[in-house]
């Protein structure tokens, strides 16, 4: 049986957006708010990795959680298993209040 890990350009190509919607879905169904998500096959050692952008989740263990079923089910569904997610948390919020201008100095 084929490392799940180590795969082809053909696979990911067929397969990449049928993954990056599940992930979404999956991810949306968990109470992510997902605002980039991105794979990446990587050419010379034929891993992929997957990178999400939230701006909104409930704690850190939440988002292990979400990594691990992920995980398993690209396994069972794709035959796919990321090397690695590379999460970054962005608040549009913060964002926002960060650009607000602040009240006046007198």
């Amino acid at each position: 049986m084929p490392d799940p890990k180590a795969f082809d350009a053909a696979l990911y190509n067929t397969v990449r957006k049928q993954v990056l919607l599940h992930i979404r879905h999956k991810l949306r169904s968990m109470e992510f708010d997902v605002t980039a998500l991105e794979l990446h096959l990587s050419s010379s050692t034929k891993t992929l990795r997957v990178y999400v952008t939230v701006s909104r989740t409930t704690n850190l263990k939440a988002l292990y959680l979400a990594e691990t079923i992920l995980c398993q089910e690209l396994q069972q569904q794709f035959g796919l298993q990321p090397h690695a997610f590379y999460w970054r948390y962005f608040p549009e919020h913060k964002a926002a209040a960060a650009q607000a201008p602040g009240p006046a100095a007198h």
